[in-house]
């Protein structure tokens, strides 16, 4: 009765207020959420559309640009690639390049060298198109791993245009990091299509069905991705991720045994490439541990890593190679030490988000997996880090950006805002990508930011150096070369570069010092340079050392270096062994119909017998070969003029000119010979002509007679 009681007084008495605080019962709206973006064929179409479109603008001026850097190497003057062979087959994809295996890269320039020779716009195409279906393959891994269009179509148009991405795709030589994306990718597609079938099988939790075809694709694309670049091997590791974090595969041991064959596939590759950089003599690591100490590599690691990051959210000042750090003072810059407190600040941003969502998790590791290779962990070449390498890396922290994007396009406050914001950001990094693009047009586009910010680098110097060799200001070239080797950086072919300098500077001396020092450096490989050696000892006087430097170029090429026979030759002339010397010039006239130089010597010869018809002979055989041999020229008018004929004489000489218009000595002799025969104003305008060109021979002889030299 009481309970009644009460419950009717309740009823009836009017309630008293509140006192607990009513904004703490008041319940927080659920937020607005706009519908996701659809995975439909008319979108995907559309999304390929505008990725192939910006990528081809991004990368427009690539189809302009030249070789640079390893280009040479590997497309311009690489012998293996001259004909259309099977043992040249069998070489590509045998051997070693630049401290490399990527057989499959080196068929594909095959391929296109026996098409187009080295017409450099098509390599920078196929690279292009290759980069294209890259970008639309990150899609479809992306959009299956989220199950989201949006988080994959943010995440390929990133890739598709981001500045850092320039790098691998307009610079030929990266031809292999395009490729091995591209089977990578390949084979990440098909494994997600395994997956998605053995996930299906609830009651034995996924387990492995080796029965299933996609798992032997993925299998057979990872083969052909290790086939284009080594760094393929990591790509059973991010399936180990994706199987945990992604696909909720939880049975450790269950999914490790299932890539067994994908790890085989990675140590094998991985021991190959490892043979390779020591054949190459690559002793990155030695050289950098003994210039820096323990703890000073690990924080530059991590100056490393966060510069990726850094530089995808802010892409400028990029540059093609960030040498390690100078330490004039002892210890490397203090910014490197403070990089530490940016990546731990990173990964605890990252951890702390990934528990909203696996992705930013898996994006995380991804990128950690897949940069460690070439974090320098391991000392690989001479940079601390490369745009290059931020390609297949790129992946991971482009689908944490992705998830965010797709984070506010869902937020009714904020959906409004992001086609703007998508449209400023599309055109933005369209457009720092074509100017990065316009970088590497050529060695000097590409080194000269970097000359600006390291001028003391010597591997930026060399660069240098050889662009200005290449087209032969000699000047310039050696100017970079000895600033090169005022470093402790001493390489053969800088050596060999600055011998044939001097060598052209007649500084013999000086060219026999760089050769013997390349010699040094790498005996096997420059055995080419004995004969060379012997030039330099003939021009000095040096005759003895001058043959055993050209038998050893003999010996080395089983008598067969036609170059080596003439110094032989002209050794043996000096000797007296004049006999010999002809023999000499005979085996390299026949060793190399189209070599001029054993003609040139052998009228040498004729002419102190007194047998100038045979002279003349001789250097019109020399002159047929070697239109441009102006020495030839020289000798056949003074062998004509010794004959009396001194009408011809002028007319070789005349041809002298025409062959080289810069060389005064021909309008020299020619003047010479008319004031000789009485015709006084063609001797005398030979002779201003001459002194125009700078001859010192005729401005003595016009001014010792009073006549203008003009």
């Amino acid at each position: 009765m009481a309970k009644n009681k009460v419950s009717q007084n309740s009823k009836n008495t009017p309630q008293k207020p509140q006192t607990v605080n009513q904004a703490a019962k008041i319940v927080k709206e659920p937020e607005v959420l706009v519908e996701p973006i659809p995975y439909t064929e008319r979108n995907f179409w559309i999304l390929s559309g505008i990725i192939t479109v910006c990528a081809l603008i991004a990368y427009l001026p690539g189809f302009q640009n030249g070789y640079v850097w390893d280009d040479m190497f590997y497309i311009v003057n690489n012998e293996d690639l001259r004909a259309v062979s099977f043992q040249n087959f069998k070489i590509l994809i045998s051997d070693f390049y630049l401290g490399n295996w990527h057989p499959l890269t080196m068929v594909t320039y095959y391929i296109e060298y026996s098409l187009v020779k080295d017409t450099a716009w098509v390599y920078h195409l196929d690279n292009t198109i290759i980069h294209v279906i890259n970008s639309i393959l990150v899609f479809k891994v992306v959009e299956k791993l989220s199950k989201n269009f949006l988080i994959g179509a943010v995440t390929a148009v990133l890739f598709a245009i981001h500045p850092l991405h320039v790098e691998s795709v307009v610079w030929a030589a990266e031809r292999k990091d395009v490729l091995y994306t591209l089977f990578l990718l390949l084979s990440f597609w098909q494994y997600l299509k395994y997956t998605s079938v053995v996930c299906e099988d609830t009651d034995n939790g996924g387990a492995t069905n080796w029965k299933n075809k996609n798992f032997w694709y993925a299998l057979g694309l990872f083969i052909l991705s290790c086939l284009s670049k080594g760094m393929a091997v990591i790509l059973p590791v991010v399936f180990l991720i994706t199987d945990y974090f992604i696909l909720n595969r939880k049975q450790i041991i269950k999914i490790g045994i299932e890539k067994a064959p994908f790890f085989i596939i990675s140590l094998i590759t991985g021991i190959i490439s490892i043979k390779a950089q020591s054949d190459a003599g690559a002793n990155a690591t030695k050289v950098i541990s003994d210039a820096y100490t323990f703890s000073e590599r690990f924080f530059m690691i991590n100056y490393g890593v966060l510069y990726y990051w850094v530089k995808m959210v802010l892409p400028t000042n990029l540059i093609a190679f960030y040498p390690y750090p100078q330490k004039p003072t002892g210890t490397i810059p203090s910014i490197y030490y403070s990089a530490f407190a940016g990546v731990l600040a990173l990964a605890i941003a990252l951890f702390w988000l990934g528990r909203k969502n696996k992705l930013v998790w898996w994006g995380g590791l991804y990128f950690l997996i897949v940069i460690f290779p070439v974090s320098q962990v391991l000392p690989v070449g001479s940079a601390l880090m490369a745009d290059r390498y931020f390609y297949v890396s790129s992946i991971g922290p482009l689908v944490i950006l992705a998830v965010f994007a797709n984070r506010l396009y869902q937020k009714a406050s904020t959906n409004k805002l992001m086609p703007a914001v998508g449209m400023i950001l599309l055109l933005g990094l369209t457009f720092l990508s074509f100017n990065q693009s316009t970088h590497w047009k050529d060695t000097l586009t590409l080194f000269s930011p970097i000359y600006e910010k390291h001028p003391n680098d010597p591997m930026v110097t060399s660069n240098m150096g050889w662009y200005w060799f290449g087209k032969k200001d000699n000047e310039k070239a050696k100017f970079y070369f000895e600033e090169t080797h005022k470093t402790s950086f001493k390489t053969a072919d800088v050596h060999t570069a600055l011998g044939q300098i001097y060598f052209d500077e007649k500084k013999y001396d000086l060219t026999v010092e760089n050769f013997e020092a390349a010699l040094k450096i790498k005996p096997k490989e420059m055995q080419n340079l004995h004969w060379m050696l012997g030039a330099a000892y003939y021009y000095t006087g040096k005759y003895n050392i001058a043959i055993d430097e050209s038998q050893i170029a003999l010996d080395k090429s089983d008598n067969k270096n036609q170059f080596a026979q003439n110094i032989m030759g002209l050794c043996l002339a000096k000797q007296g062994k004049e006999a010999e010397a002809m023999k000499r010039y005979e085996t390299a006239m026949k060793l190399d119909a189209k070599f001029a130089d054993p003609h040139i010597n052998i009228s040498t010869i004729l002419n102190h017998k007194g047998d100038h018809k045979g002279e003349i002979t001789e250097l019109e055989k020399a002159i047929t070969i070697d239109p441009k041999a102006t020495v030839a020229y020289k000798n056949l008018g003074v062998a004509y003029k010794s004959m009396g004929d001194w009408q011809n004489a002028i007319k070789a000489w005349e041809k002298g000119i025409k062959a080289d218009p810069k060389d005064g000595s021909f309008d020299y002799n020619i003047g010479l010979e008319y004031g000789q025969h009485g015709d006084f104003p063609n001797g005398i305008k030979a002779m201003q002509s001459a002194v125009a060109k700078g001859d010192q021979n005729a401005t003595g002889f016009l001014t010792q007679r009073g006549i203008p030299l003009k």
